[in-house]
């Protein structure tokens, strides 16, 4: 009922902002005139605590997040808008950054839905957006040693049948290469905003 699929939306938001992982206690928005509406940076936040995920590019792991800057985002393939709308972003983001010369880029899509995102189906899927980003999955007991810490909440609405949604966080992570969260941009965003925060922040980092 639609209701209960607007609690379930209110669900993820509550909690996405009230327990948005260990980092958002030093999260510190940069000021307005450098970043846009949307995104919070995380300073001085820890390495992401260790992971390991299979993906459609091996194991990935914090060892895949060292020397380049991630961009790093969840869902599931069957998701009918908010995904491939973020992954048609992505694309456009990558794109731009790496005409300006930032080539140690990788987007990372990580499904929570396992159970219908096989490898096989994420290689099918992610590649149709951009042949370089990689789709990930695992256990739900390994997909929560790195959606824990950063707050990523997500629900298979199983009850629904074969066909069934999930509810998940929209946010966009951005990892930098030493594997630390730099910031979280919220959805939606602008290519030509995203495109200016990143690379603010990617020079903040120099």
């Amino acid at each position: 009922m639609i209701w209960r699929r607007v609690l379930r939306v209110l669900l993820v938001t509550l909690v996405t902002l009230g327990l948005g992982g260990w980092w958002l206690h030093q999260a510190t928005p940069m000021p307005p005139s450098t970043l846009g509406p949307g995104v919070v940076r995380a300073q001085n936040a820890p390495l992401l605590p260790p992971f390991r995920l299979e993906s459609t590019h091996g194991v990935f792991s914090n060892a895949q997040l060292r020397g380049q800057w991630t961009f790093l985002l969840f869902g599931y393939t069957h998701c009918p808008d908010v995904c491939p709308t973020d992954l048609a972003l992505l694309d456009r983001v990558v794109r731009d950054l790496g005409q300006q010369g930032q080539d140690k880029l990788q987007v990372v899509f990580v499904s929570v839905d396992a159970p219908r995102d096989s490898l096989a189906v994420l290689g099918r899927f992610v590649p149709a957006f951009n042949p370089a980003f990689v789709g990930a999955t695992g256990s739900d007991e390994a997909l929560q040693a790195l959606t824990k810490p950063l707050g990523v909440y997500f629900v298979r609405n199983v009850q629904e049948g074969p066909g069934y949604s999930v509810d998940h966080s929209s946010a966009v992570y951005l990892i930098d290469p030493q594997g630390r969260l730099q910031a979280s941009f919220q959805m939606p965003q602008t290519p030509q905003q995203m495109e200016r925060d990143s690379a603010n922040l990617m020079r903040s980092e120099q």
